[in-house]
Parts: C-alpha cells; structure tokens; sequence
C-alpha cells in the first residue's frame, strides 16, 4: 500500500513538472515582468528580422492593449479615482488609492480618454496585420503584472485587477491556476473586436459637450475636481454634439465589432484540437467553465449581423420605438442611423427640441423600403443567456 501511494506521489510529480514544461510565447517575460517598453523592442526587432513572424505580431499586439490599459490606470491613479464608486466601464479599473491626488478638469479628462483610445488603436492595427491562420501566443495570465502607480513598487497581477472588478476570487474549475490560455487566430478577431469596441465608446464619449455637470457626476469618483462656473445651467433635455467626426468614427468601430464577431467564430468553430482555450467551440475544454453552445453563438451571430446592417445603413431603426421619444412620430418611418451618426446636427440628440419639433427628416425612410431591426432577435440573445453566469457568456462574447 505505501509503495502504491508513493508511486501516486510520482506520477503527480511528474504530471506537474511536465506541465512545467510546457512552452510560451516569448513575450511572456516582459508581460509578468512588466516592462512593455522593452517587450515592444524586442518583438519589432523580431518583426524587422522576420516579417511573416506573427506569433511575435500577435505579442505586440498583445503588450500594446496591456500597455494601454496600464497607462489608463496610472492617469486614473494621478486623480485618485475611486473605482468602486462609478459604473462607467473606464473609470472601473481598481487602481491604488492616492492619498494626494492632482485636480481633474473636465478638459483634462476627455484628454485621458482620447489617449487611451490611441493607444487602444496602436494595438488593434498591430492585431490587423495578422495573417496566419495557424498563429498561437501561449501565455500565463494570472502573473501579467500591471504598475497603475508608475512608481515600479507593488504592481498588480491581471488576476488581481480581475478578482477586483468580478468582486469575487475567479474559480479555475480545470485546476488552471495559472491561468494559462493558447491565443490563437480566432482570438486575434476576438480581440480586434474588443478594440474597437473600447474606441468607439470613447469616440460617443467624447463627441458629446459634457462638461456642464461633470462635477457633480464626477464628485463620488474625483476626490479634487475643477469647478465649472456654469455648472447650475440645465442640462437635462440632453448634450449637444462638440466633435461631429467621432460620431462617425464610433459608428465604424462599433460596425467592425460587428463584422469580426463572425470572424472570430468562423475560426473557433473549424479548430480540432482541445489546447488552452480561451473561446471553446462545442468539442473543446472552456479554462473558466464558461462554455458557449452553438445556439447561444447561432443567435448571437444573428443579432451581430442586424447590428451591422443597422449600423451601414442596410436596416432602420424601428419608427414605433422612436415614438417614446415623440408621440406624435409617424411609425411608418424608420431612423438611417448611419444617415444620423454620419452628419449630426449640433443639437441632434436634445431631447426637449425632438419633443417638440420631431426628428429631423433627413434622417427617416419610409420603412416599406428597407427591413427594420428585429427586436425580437434581440430579446432571444437576452433569453438564451439569461440565468446563473449567463451575463459573464455575453460579456466574452463582445
């Protein structure tokens, strides 16, 4: 019986030193040292000795949107945000508490925003450029470290930062500690997605004047904010367009989203093999036991599609809907959104002046001429990922 427990011993011995051995990418020493500077380096040197090394492409890519997210959290840090007090998706990111925090303006805030959306650009165009269909980057998650001070002393681990925001432990029902994912070409479209989805928010943000009542939404959130002298100026019929052209912008990152979601999954679903994965199709192991069926990705793929014809302006937005905004609408006619996001009027989106005045005309088309967006669609996503965890299925989904 003894020798028996011992040869146990062994062979989990063995099983563990062997998924020691098991390779990774080598971007990986810069991600868990944290030295982006220096990992970006190293792949463009590879890139510059072998052009088709995409495997190196993908790393950049990689070290570039984990660059972003770092240099986010060190601005966030400089103004003491207090994460758990903010439900707006860029303010979330626990970072350290700063006991001397600097003053945020509004100025100074979009200015945050549209430098993590440059960023967040950098590394999707690197992701873009992508070719091989057979590309993996094998990393460990878990130890990726992130130094939201800037000061070099206790950064955090991306488990740290995830436990943080889910505010609860992550559960590895694999016994995956590690977190150990095997990126590959799917994931690339995954992440691309991602991207874009992140800089069209910040483009919608940021297209909008929202200065008047930025401190009293901020002050929960900003321990010192710059006061804005007409800040008891109404404001509640809605914001008026300051930046037209990123209404544009967002329109076409949310429009890749779209187009990616299919890409993502075309590739998923054709692979064979069970290795690490971070989206699985139905024949794979999920690392976090968050498995998406091929109905949940059928119905989800359906939606995606009406949301990029919406979006190109192939389906309109329904005129029975619009009709909550102004009862008086004619419900036969639908919205263009790509008509409305193209060339905004300043005041397109005050709610008082649609209230009394419609929407403008040149935005609206006979709905006998073109589909509108089939809410029921929506709705069956909603159902299909309703219950325990369906929300975090959807969130991996974009």
């Amino acid at each position: 019986m003894a020798r028996f427990s011992v040869l146990i011993l062994l062979c989990c011995l063995a099983s563990a030193a062997k998924a020691e051995e098991l390779p990774t990418s080598p971007v990986e020493k810069y991600l868990h040292a944290g030295n982006y500077a220096a990992g970006e380096s190293a792949m463009l040197q590879a890139l510059d000795v072998n052009p088709a090394d995409d495997e190196a492409r993908f790393g950049l890519g990689v070290l570039q949107f984990f660059r972003a997210v770092e240099n986010l959290g060190r601005a966030l840090h400089e103004y003491g945000a207090i994460s758990e007090k903010t439900r707006q998706p860029f303010l979330r990111l626990p970072v350290p508490a700063n006991e001397n925090p600097a003053t945020i303006s509004y100025q100074e805030f979009r200015r945050v925003l549209d430098l993590f959306g440059r960023d967040l650009a950098r590394a999707e165009s690197t992701l873009a450029d992508i070719q091989h269909d057979l590309v993996k980057l094998r990393l460990r998650l878990a130890s990726i470290r992130l130094d939201f001070t800037g000061s070099g002393e206790n950064p955090v681990t991306l488990l740290e930062v995830i436990n943080k925001v889910n505010r609860r432990p992550i559960q590895f029902p694999n016994g995956n500690a590690d977190f150990r994912i095997h990126f590959d070409r799917g994931d690339v479209a995954w992440l691309r997605a991602y991207c874009h989805l992140l800089m069209g928010m910040v483009d919608a943000t940021l297209a909008m004047d929202g200065e008047i009542g930025f401190e009293k939404r901020s002050h929960e959130i900003f321990p010192k904010i710059e006061t804005f002298t007409d800040e008891e100026e109404h404001w509640e019929d809605g914001v008026d367009v300051i930046d037209a052209p990123r209404l544009r912008r967002m329109r076409l990152h949310f429009l890749m989203v779209a187009k990616l979601n299919p890409e993502t999954w075309k590739y998923i679903r054709a692979e064979t093999d069970d290795d690490f994965e971070w989206l699985s199709n139905a024949n794979q192991t999920d690392q976090l036991g968050l498995p998406i069926s091929n109905e949940q990705v059928d119905r989800w793929l359906a939606m995606m599609k009406q949301f990029e014809e919406l979006l190109d302006g192939k389906r309109l937005f329904p005129g029975s809907l619009l009709t909550f905004v102004n009862k008086n609408h004619d419900v036969s006619l639908g919205m263009n959104f790509k008509t409305v996001f193209d060339n905004p009027p300043e005041n397109i989106f005050n709610r008082g002046r649609i209230e009394k005045e419609g929407f403008y005309p040149q935005y609206l088309e006979p709905q006998t001429e073109k589909p509108v967006f089939d809410l029921p669609a929506l709705f069956a996503v909603f159902q299909l990922f309703d219950g325990p965890l369906g929300a975090a299925r959807a969130f991996r989904l974009n």
